[in-house]
């Protein structure tokens, strides 16, 4: 299964990219797509740990599976004042 990806901010600044997929066996978690991305471009691996994940408006944790129709997005942590 191609699991697709949305990068936001210093992710996608990372990844050279505003979208990438990564090739997992189904059924998915969060964390095991988040695995495969670490393979596939490592210069996000620094970044992971902060990020919140997202599928649509809903925010989701990394023990849950994706179908293979849903689309993960990574938000970075915002800072700032």
């Amino acid at each position: 299964m191609t699991q697709t990806i949305e990068l936001f901010g210093v992710l996608r600044e990372a990844a050279g990219a505003s979208e990438v997929e990564v090739g997992v066996t189904p059924p998915a978690t969060i964390a095991t797509v988040l695995d495969a991305l670490t393979e596939t471009h490592p210069a996000l691996e620094p970044h992971l740990p902060r990020v919140a994940c997202a599928v649509g408006d809903e925010m989701r944790v990394r023990s849950d599976t994706l179908a293979a129709n849903e689309t993960l997005v990574l938000l970075p942590p915002v800072s700032g004042g």
